[in-house]
């Protein structure tokens, strides 16, 4: 097909009149472009409000804090909203009673002190019975209590003036922990982790691209469409989060996509240009025909990607649907940008794109021979050789995954040197009652302190406390663990109790009591994202039934162990419907663009492949600690919404790769006739433009595995893996096998789909 065969196909298409379109209105496409992104970028400066650990959802963790918000808890305080968290102080040989000591403590809080909307609680301040709770067995330790107003968002921004001013003297140990610094050090390490991605992934994106292209200014445009991409993308989410439940992870999302999809945009759009300009096509010529071929090429790559991420709506009860909303609006962005506003930039600049060569970059044939073909024709000379080896080790390294354990990710995501995990440790350890692994079990229904009710729910607390897994129940049926039903009774009925035992009472009636309404805190053994305390949590619910019907009362079982529960049954109940819409929709699309039913079939396949050799990767190496120490994470299991969300991302992003060379393998196929011949040329042709493309993506993707933060750890050397695997074993030597024993069934479609399928494409023109 010649040249001018080629632009009489295209002249008629939508994608070619607005090639045409984005070069006669150049200066107003990229003004407009540029305005957009400063007026969604400035939507940033109203703050974040981001959704809080505990989402919105109708599930039973959350109903029941909702009860006690409604019952128990509702008299705490007068109606404002506060944050608290603990300043934790050590010292190895003082007293927390020497005078010394307790004038340290008054310095380090001294600012704290002497703040008019601050409330400092400190541990001689407070009664004798409840200073155990402040001051270590051995003493000391010491905890200072610091409450700030204002809702979470407004706590963080007091937490980062207050920070620094929290110091203490030379020969004593603190940490700022729990509550309030826990939050704000997640904040904090989200941020510094986003920034090393970027001073990370941004030059050796721009080494790559110089490689690719042998022009810095070619080079640079990439990086600029990315950058316009995120900073839009990032406002448009801050923006959102105070309108609705957002999580903090989006910010992480939006790098994470916008970043690679843009780059990986902007290389394709860039690449056609220039080769229209080695064609001898003038400027306006070449952007229309870049815009016509590319640019729809990247239109149906951002629907697929789009599609994927859109499959995290589906999951309700978690933090997913707004992962997924970011993700999508910086794909959306992305899309918009590299179709409408790169193609102006390209008519502006013409010839330039060239400029300021570099003597080290790579030239790819388009002739159809070289390296990419000479492997096609290997492997097609021996597929069973290749295919069966390639299949046995992905699928050996997928296995793992099958022994995944799956949970919430906790303070634990934090690393193991952060300041307020560390203080959360050393807390929990000298105060195991104490420990942030609990289970509050609200009964509803009847009046805990009749004398009926207390001995029913003792019962029940001691039912409960002989379960190994148990270190200890609190509650107003168990004031403490060594008492009768009796002594509860007289506990409570006496009117005249000795000094501790009445605050005791007192305090126990102010934290556990309302008229109908009471609760168990029972502290659990381990880690509070373990699978033990799951399947524990679960095992109350299925045994709660008998304690409800005798007592006329409702059990509602909440807590972090509870949620993530929750969580987990509600990602596997909605699971099936995201995966149907993901690879249904993804196959119409793919059917499309290359109108065959076997192929979209076997890039289905291949992806599943390749995302389940790196899940299986991601166990190894996170559950079972492999690297730990030198990635700088503590071992746990899977946090259960980073295999959905890699799905999600990867299996969009490697169809985008998929569909760019299965095109220009069909494009071949058409010419030559010859399945073999069709293969290796589109391989070849499309071999230096998708390396280029996969190892950005990899550089971005693992510049997010270096993060501090395990979750986003994970996510990132996930990606990472999925996309090396794809674009080399997968793509380089699997599909070139898989066409071969295909043969000419690759393109096997029933007539009649494919007649729809040209019709579609004569719409087009009209």
């Amino acid at each position: 097909m010649s040249q001018d065969e080629d632009l009489a196909r295209l002249v008629n298409r939508r994608f070619y009149r607005i090639g045409l379109a984005a070069n006669d209105h150049a200066k107003a496409f990229v003004t407009i472009g540029f305005l957009l992104c400063i007026g969604l970028s400035s939507l940033a400066v109203m703050g974040p409000e981001w959704m809080e650990s505990y989402g919105s959802e109708s599930v039973e963790s959350i109903d029941a804090v909702r009860r006690l918000d409604q019952t128990v808890w509702v008299g705490d305080d007068d109606g404002e909203a506060t944050q608290e968290f603990t300043v934790l102080i050590y010292h190895p040989t003082l007293m927390w009673n020497d005078s010394a000591y307790m004038s340290a403590v008054n310095a380090s809080v001294a600012i704290l002190l002497n703040a008019e909307d601050i409330s400092v609680s400190m541990p001689w301040d407070i009664d004798e019975y409840n200073r155990s709770d402040r001051v270590s067995p051995d003493g000391h330790y010491v905890r200072v209590l610091v409450e700030v107003p204002g809702n979470l968002k407004d706590g963080k921004t007091r937490m980062a003036d207050i920070y620094d001013t929290i110091v203490i003297e030379d020969g004593f140990t603190l940490w700022r922990t729990s509550g309030l610094a826990v939050a704000w050090s997640f904040d904090e390490r989200l941020q510094d982790d986003l920034t090393k991605a970027e001073l990370i992934s941004a030059p050796l994106s721009l080494l790559i691209l110089m490689l690719v292209f042998g022009s810095v200014v070619a080079a640079l445009l990439p990086l600029t469409v990315g950058a316009f991409t995120v900073a839009a993308s990032v406002g448009m989410i801050i923006w959102i989060s105070n309108i609705t439940d957002v999580t903090q992870y989006s910010i992480n999302i939006i790098s994470l996509i916008g970043i690679g999809v843009s780059i990986d945009y902007s290389l394709f759009m860039i690449y056609r240009f220039r080769e229209e300009l080695e064609n001898d096509r003038d400027v306006r010529t070449a952007v229309a025909i870049t815009t016509a071929t590319a640019g729809k090429a990247v239109f149906y790559s951002g629907l697929t990607v789009a599609i994927g991420l859109m499959g995290l709506l589906f999951f309700s009860a978690s933090g997913m649907p707004s992962l997924g909303l970011g993700g999508t609006m910086a794909v959306t962005i992305a899309m918009i940008y590299s179709v409408l506003v790169l193609p102006a930039i390209l008519a502006l600049l013409g010839h330039r794109v060239n400029n300021w060569k570099v003597p080290f970059s790579l030239k790819s044939k388009s002739d159809g021979e070289g390296m990419w073909a000479n492997i096609a024709t290997v492997v097609m000379k021996r597929p069973w050789a290749v295919l069966i080896p390639l299949l046995v080790i992905l699928l050996a390294a997928g296995a793992p995954f099958l022994r995944a354990e799956f949970s919430l990710s906790s303070w634990q995501a934090l690393p193991p040197g952060d300041e307020s995990r560390v203080g959360l440790e050393t807390q929990e350890e000298l105060w195991p009652e104490m420990v942030s692994n609990q289970i509050l079990m609200v009964i509803d229904g009847s009046d805990p302190l009749s004398e009926q009710n207390l001995r029913a729910n003792h019962a029940y607390a001691m039912e409960i406390m002989a379960d190994d897994h148990v270190m200890s129940v609190i509650g107003l049926s168990l004031p403490s663990v060594d008492m009768s039903a009796d002594e509860v009774v007289q506990f409570w009925q006496v009117e005249n109790l000795p000094g501790t035992m009445s605050s005791q009472r007192e305090a126990l009636r102010d934290s556990f009591y309302s008229e109908q309404t009471t609760y168990l805190v029972v502290n659990l053994e381990g880690p509070q994202n373990s699978v033990i305390s799951r399947d524990y949590v679960e095992g109350l619910r299925e045994n709660r039934q008998s304690f409800e019907q005798n007592n006329g009362v409702q059990v509602l079982i909440g807590g972090f162990a509870a949620y993530n529960l929750d969580v987990v049954n509600s990602i596997a109940e909605d699971l099936p419907g995201a995966l149907i819409f993901i690879l249904s929709s993804t196959l119409i699309l793919v059917f499309i663009q290359v109108r065959s039913i076997v192929i979209p079939i076997k890039a289905v396949a291949m992806n599943i492949l390749s995302i389940s050799a790196s899940f299986g990767m991601l166990v190894w190496v996170f559950q079972d600690g492999n690297g730990a120490e030198f990635l700088n994470f503590t071992p746990q299991p899977i946090d259960s919404t980073n295999p959905v969300i890699m799905f999600c991302i990867v299996f969009g992003l490697s169809m985008d790769y998929e569909v760019l060379m299965l095109s220009r393998i069909h494009e071949e196929w058409e010419r030559t006739g010859d399945n073999e011949v069709a293969v290796a040329k589109g391989l070849q042709k499309t071999g230096m433009l998708i390396t280029g493309a996969a190892a950005i993506m990899v550089v971005v993707f693992g510049s997010f595995g270096l993060a501090s933060v395990v979750i986003i750890k994970q996510i990132g050397l996930g990606l990472a893996l999925a996309i090396l695997i794809d674009a080399t074993i997968v793509r380089a030597l699997i599909v070139p096998a898989t066409m071969r024993l295909m043969g000419k069934a690759n393109w096997w479609s029933p007539k009649w789909l494919s007649r729809s399928s040209k019709d579609r494409e004569d719409i087009e023109e009209s």
